[in-house]
């Protein structure tokens, strides 16, 4: 037993994690390889935005389908960060007016 877990590799460790997500349907995992099944996720920072900052750190990573992770940026991320754009543009100008006073 010990010397079969000596052969499970990096890429099948990560595999088995993705699935147990449970995205992928198990008659169409058996047909694929840990590098394809790899390969349908993209790696989202969250709960701190790259784009904000965000480190590539364990905690900050959240595994999500391609489609999803298109999806949540498209219709959460990058609404949020225009809204921080538009705040950051009034509070500047706001300070610019309280400035010139």
């Amino acid at each position: 037993m010990v010397g079969d877990a000596v052969t499970v590799t990096k890429d099948d460790r990560l595999a088995s994690t993705l699935l147990a997500l449970g995205d992928i349907p198990y008659e169409d995992a058996k047909e694929m390889s840990s590098a394809h099944i790899i390969s349908l996720y993209q790696w989202d920072h969250h709960p701190h935005r790259k784009a904000d900052g965000g480190p590539d750190e364990a905690w900050n990573l959240t595994p999500r389908f391609i489609g999803a992770h298109r999806w949540k940026t498209a219709k959460i991320d990058q609404p949020a960060m225009a809204k921080d754009r538009r705040i950051k543009a009034k509070w500047a100008l706001h300070n610019l007016r309280m400035a010139a006073k």
